[in-house]
């Protein structure tokens, strides 16, 4: 092991930059530190919540019996009550519908809209919007549970009139079920805990999370709602932006979500993320264009975010993979065992300053999960990612995405209309 730090050592500059790109070696760390420094100036300071915020929350939910009556109990015990919760059930073939019903008749949720078959997430959250009565949309999945003072946390980045979004800070609710859960569960500490609080305080989010997200609802209706496209929730984070309005992230807003708890389950979430973000970023909205009319410097730098921190890492990894061995040879695998015992201490380092930053408890086999982690965020995800983005580029892999239901894909994808778009 020696012998293959010491290949680090002997890199030029040209080499360890490659390195340093690739294997995203000090983007959260940078995230990390700049949030430290941040955090010991006041500069993170809690916002004030809005005294008369009136909040309706909208459950669509396909199939989500099983967690959503945890989901609007936890709604019912917040610190800012809803004005009314919404759940609709979108063509389920559980028990979805009965379990909102008893609900409705308990007195926990006020309204319970069904469609006799499934028109997808953003149609059901679209015809619940056209009902809700409240200032604020609070847009939830059916699994999402809520820390007391979530709610409350969120309406307050409305208190500056320009923000028309926001998201909150997203734990895994099943991050001991598997080795999966658990290194997701780093995962967001890392990309969302810090990552997003970090590109919050420059104004430059990029997408409100599709499992707990608020809109100011004026706002939400005159600009037509979400796309029932896949990938609504980046695509209507970047239309507020494009409109001029301000999109934020709440650190101190808490929720959990349930993660795939299986490596192909994981994949298959991945890969359709990773399908739509190119498809969105690069197509609908032209992010590789070097300018950009009217562009304000917030949009440029989320924009960079993207390409340098993960498009041009990931389409360059198999390159750099060659590159290494015809440059090396043999010593290119002690050089790849060096870099992995670097990201490992720099995982380390990171996990324990998350958890201090963002005050989560750490567990002893969080410890056991970052030995692993370097190889699941270089590799692991980076070689999914590569899969996706190549079947997105080659084959428009986003238009069979069976997350939106078919029939609601062939009128987007079908004529001339759909061709276009």
């Amino acid at each position: 092991m020696p012998e293959a730090l010491q290949l680090i050592a002997d890199m030029n500059w040209i080499q360890l930059a490659l390195a340093v790109i690739i294997f995203d070696i000090p983007r959260y760390t940078f995230s990390l530190l700049s949030l430290s420094l941040l955090g010991l100036t006041g500069a993170l300071s809690q916002r004030e919540t809005p005294i008369r915020a009136s909040v309706s929350v909208i459950v669509p939910a396909f199939n989500g019996g099983p967690g959503l009556l945890r989901s609007i109990e936890a709604l019912r015990r917040q610190t800012l009550a809803p004005l009314e919760i919404i759940v609709v059930d979108d063509g389920s073939t559980d028990d979805t519908r009965a379990i909102a019903e008893e609900a409705r008749a308990a007195g926990l949720v006020d309204m319970v809209i069904c469609h006799g078959t499934r028109c997808g997430r953003s149609a059901a959250i679209n015809a619940a919007a056209r009902f809700a009565s409240g200032e604020l949309l609070l847009t939830v999945d059916a699994d999402t549970l809520f820390e007391p003072a979530a709610v409350a946390g969120l309406a307050s980045a409305f208190t500056d009139p320009r923000v028309a979004g926001a998201s909150c800070n997203i734990a895994i609710s099943n991050e001991t079920a598997s080795i999966w859960t658990r290194l997701q569960s780093i995962e967001y500490l890392m990309s969302i805990s810090a990552g997003r609080t970090i590109l919050d305080t420059v104004d430059a989010i990029a997408c409100l999370s599709g499992a707990c997200s608020m809109y100011r609802r004026d706002v939400f209706m005159r600009h037509g709602g979400l796309d029932v496209g896949p990938g609504e929730d980046l695509e209507f984070s970047l239309r507020l932006r494009r409109l001029g309005y301000l999109v934020r992230f709440v650190p101190e807003a808490w929720v959990a979500t349930a993660g795939p708890a299986s490596g192909l389950g994981l994949l298959r979430q991945r890969a359709r993320w990773d399908r739509d973000a190119l498809r969105i970023r690069l197509i609908m909205y032209g992010e590789l264009r070097f300018f950009h009319r009217l562009e304000r410097l917030p949009d440029t730098l989320q924009r960079l975010d993207f390409i340098l921190f993960d498009l041009i890492p990931t389409l360059s990894f198999p390159f750099y993979l060659v590159y290494l061995m015809a440059l090396l040879g043999i010593d290119a695998f002690r050089l790849l065992a060096a870099i992995y015992v670097l990201l490992t201490w720099i995982s380390f380092f990171n996990l324990g300053l998350a958890f201090a930053l963002f005050k989560r408890a750490p567990r002893i086999l969080d410890l056991g999960a970052a030995l692993v982690f370097p190889v699941y965020q270089s590799v692991y995800l980076k070689c999914a990612r590569l899969v996706s983005y190549s079947s997105e580029i080659i084959f428009a892999a986003s238009r069979d995405d069976d997350f939106v239901p078919p029939r609601v894909r062939r009128a987007l994808f079908s004529g001339p209309e759909g061709a276009r778009r």
